[in-house]
């Protein structure tokens, strides 16, 4: 062998020993230097953290009876990757999805995403036919968790709704969306080869901390029959709208809150008029000048004004009354027939610094802090800015505004000896126990006025139903005490009134001796009659006669009132309530409690028909047929082991899983028992049956 033959084999040898080095060195970091990051990222790719929603709080009236409900339902939606036939998919989701689904799932392909929702929110009877057709590949009927309100759109002003993302938007549902909201956990799971998701140790799951529920101090039977009872008035009278709010005069405690739109009515749907609307009030407002004139001592009982033809005029401005009489007037009988002939000049005796101050004392002008969103403050000029004829126009009800809640908040302390109080929609949070989390105590604001006084208006408000303006809203079996409001409507962008456009109201208390509740009627626009005596107090009667005919409301309707032969309206003044999408027990309660027999068809997690259907007319003891349906889901999951747990930690966890409970043996406990068996791949619509152990056992 040459030297230069000798020369090129060591450099070979060279360069094997370099190579050999440089694979040497990449395995030791390989196996020890880079171990765990390579560990790491292999186990990342076979596991993934799965957030743990928590269950949103329930919303309860004040006895406890479900206004907000949580459900599971049921949704369309698409995952791209596992298309087959494009053509096929597109053609079902226009079918049931319309021209936005099909947007939804091109926009979807186009992003590469992995997930995309068509369509939530299927109604029952689509469910149901669904799940007999053969779906194309790619397609799935999920279950997601949702918001249901049993009260329909009774109630929807106040309670307001949830949004796609889980937080509330309106309503108490924003108010009180972190209480109701909870906080989310979280579980790890591990996927293995063939897809199979395996639930990791419980050292890796953090259960979520469901929401605390909330307690309103609406009575579910006054806001039933509150809405109705409004609805028939808006219709009777063509108004464009109608509000009705009635309160505890001792608490402040909301009991009913209705809005209902006509159908020229302006603004956004599912408006809170009543606290977002201000109206020029017009009689209702001379409570202020009738009770500044008693506590001042400003009249006598003795004195009285002369009025001439029911006109009166004021720097070249002429008052009228309604009916053009003369004669001589008290105080009592001016507000018995509601004069603003007499009251202008009480207003004008009580002067404007004083007549501003206890506007001011009975909240008017400024919010009156209740728990909902959207409050007006109202209108109410300092007197520097008033004009010549302002004292006397104030003095009956123009030149100011007001919301529906702050006159009925005012009467409402006219109505409890003197207190102004902040009014109250919800009482308590609850966790799931009903043990109180944090209670809303009962505000007093500032007395206005003294005992005496607001016993002497009442006195006077108690002629006007009993011989004056207010007739319409007297009841056979309770004397009622009120006050009738008419007022005409400015234009606009100006100062002047509008023809033919009125605002026509009654404010009322029950029984007139110590009111317990308190209400108002507001009418918008109505089209014929305008004033409030003619319109407006008949539903306030209507409505309280109602409520107290069911005799679970603080007003009871003696027996002898009652017609022969039939019985109390069972809710929502005879009418089936809404339970479709509630779990077969939950509607079971709720029929129960308003009088209905229950019969039930199917096997499934929850209702998807009702016969007779929501809102019809129905007599106590009638059977409602409910049928039930389970929902379809697909895929694989290994069954966790669920035994030890408490119910509330295993449901969780099957909820991870997306697992439905079938059945839970016992009513309390921890897990003794399960099927399927901990480890079985099972398929995702497969029921699990939890068996609890009861304490102390």
């Amino acid at each position: 062998m040459s030297p230069k033959d000798r020369n090129r084999l060591r450099a070979i040898a060279l360069l094997g020993l370099v190579a050999s080095a440089v694979l040497l060195a990449r395995l030791v970091q390989i196996q020890l230097i880079g171990h765990e990051r390579y560990a790491r990222d292999a186990r990342s790719q076979q596991t993934r953290r799965v957030i743990l929603e928590p269950e949103r709080g329930r919303i309860f009236d004040r006895h406890l009876r479900p206004l907000a409900e949580n459900v599971d339902l049921s949704q369309i939606s698409v995952r791209p990757g596992e298309v087959r036939n494009a053509g096929a998919v597109g053609d079902f989701i226009r079918e049931n999805a319309g021209a936005t689904g099909v947007r939804k799932f091109r926009q979807g392909r186009a992003h590469r995403r992995v997930y995309v929702r068509i369509a939530a929110q299927l109604k029952p009877e689509k469910e149901l036919a669904l799940k007999t057709t053969k779906l194309p590949e790619g397609i799935h009927i999920e279950q997601v968790p949702g918001r249901v309100y049993p009260l329909d759109d009774l109630a929807r002003p106040v309670l307001g709704v949830v949004g796609n993302e889980g937080h509330g938007l309106e309503g108490l549902e924003q108010v009180f969306d972190r209480e109701l909201r909870g906080k989310p956990g979280w579980a790890t799971l591990f996927s293995n080869g063939r897809g199979v998701n395996y639930e990791l140790p419980r050292s890796m799951v953090k259960l979520p901390d469901s929401g605390g529920s909330l307690v309103t101090t609406i009575d579910l039977d006054a806001q039933s029959v509150a809405v109705m009872k409004l609805r028939e008035a808006v219709a009777r009278t063509g108004s464009k709208s109608g509000t009705a709010v009635f309160v505890d005069p001792k608490t402040g405690d909301i009991l009913a809150m209705a809005t209902v739109d006509g159908p020229g009515a302006a603004g956004a749907p599912h408006r809170n008029r009543v606290v977002a609307d201000q109206y020029e009030p017009g009689s209702t407002f001379k409570i202020l000048a009738g009770c500044a004139a008693i506590e001042e001592n400003l009249f006598s009982d003795q004195e009285s004004i002369w009025v001439f033809q029911g006109k009166i005029d004021f720097g070249g401005f002429s008052i009228h009354d309604s009916h053009p009489e003369t004669g001589w007037y008290t105080l009592r009988r001016a507000t018995s027939q509601s004069s603003n002939v007499v009251y202008s000049q009480v207003g004008t005796r009580v002067g404007p610094e004083r007549l501003y101050r206890y506007a001011r004392l009975f909240g008017f002008g400024q919010p009156t802090r209740v728990q909902l969103p959207g409050e007006a403050p109202g209108v109410v000029r300092e007197p520097s800015r008033w004009s010549k004829r302002s004292l006397a126009t104030i003095s009956i009800g123009h030149e100011v505004l007001v919301t529906p809640l702050q006159v009925v908040m005012a009467y409402a302390a006219v109505a409890n000896g003197g207190m102004l109080l902040r009014p109250r929609i919800a009482s308590a949070i609850v966790d799931e126990d009903g043990e109180p989390i944090r209670e809303v105590p009962v505000e007093p604001v500032r007395r206005v006025i003294s005992e005496q006084t607001a016993r002497k208006f009442r006195s006077f408000l108690r002629e006007a139903v009993s011989d004056g303006t207010a007739a319409e809203a007297a009841l056979p079996w309770c004397d009622v005490a009120g006050k009738t409001g008419t007022a005409q409507k400015t234009v606009e962008g100006t100062k002047g009134y509008g023809a033919g456009r009125y605002v026509a109201s009654f404010v009322g208390m029950v029984p007139a001796g110590d009111p317990k509740v308190v209400g108002l009627i507001v009418l918008d626009e109505p089209r014929g009659a305008y004033y409030g005596g003619e319109i407006a107090a008949p539903v306030f009667r209507e409505i309280v006669a109602a409520w107290a005919a069911q005799g679970r409301g603080p007003l009871t309707m003696p027996t002898s009132e009652l017609v022969r032969g039939e019985d109390p309206p069972a809710s929502a003044g005879g009418r089936v309530p809404d339970v479709r999408l509630l779990a077969p027990g939950r509607a079971r309660e709720l029929l129960g409690r308003e009088g209905f027999d229950v019969r039930v068809t199917g096997d499934g997690a929850r209702v998807l028909a009702q016969d007779p259907a929501p809102g019809e007319a129905a007599r106590r003891g009638a059977t409602v047929s409910l049928t039930l349906a389970s929902a379809t889901e697909t895929g694989e999951v290994v069954m966790p082991d669920l035994r030890g747990l408490s119910v509330r930690e295993a449901i969780t966890r099957l909820r991870a899983l997306a697992i439905p409970v079938g059945r839970v043996r016992g009513s309390s406990g921890r897990v003794v028992d399960q099927s399927p068996e901990p480890g079985r791949v099972v398929r995702r619509e497969t029921r699990a049956v939890l068996t609890l152990e009861p304490r102390g056992a």
